[in-house]
């Protein structure tokens, strides 16, 4: 692998937790467990709504369409 950098993250309880147990069923440490995991990462996520499709529908507001009410702003 070469010459390697650490870095630090910080995870919630509950998912440190789950990524410990991954590890110790897997029989690999936890650095290894997400080295794997990072490298194994698709590179590209697809499109932007590919991305965002599990967004939809998750913001309140009304149902009336975005307006600009102000005349000097209003197309004609």
């Amino acid at each position: 692998m070469g010459a390697m950098k650490g870095i630090t993250i910080k995870l919630p309880e509950a998912v440190a937790r789950q990524l410990r147990q991954q590890a110790r069923h897997s029989g690999r440490s936890v650095a290894a467990l997400v080295r794997e995991l990072i490298e194994t990462s698709p590179r590209t996520s697809g499109s932007v709504y590919a991305v965002s499709a599990d967004l939809a529908g998750g913001l309140a507001g009304t149902r009336q369409p975005a307006t600009n009410a102000r005349g000097r702003f209003r197309r004609s």
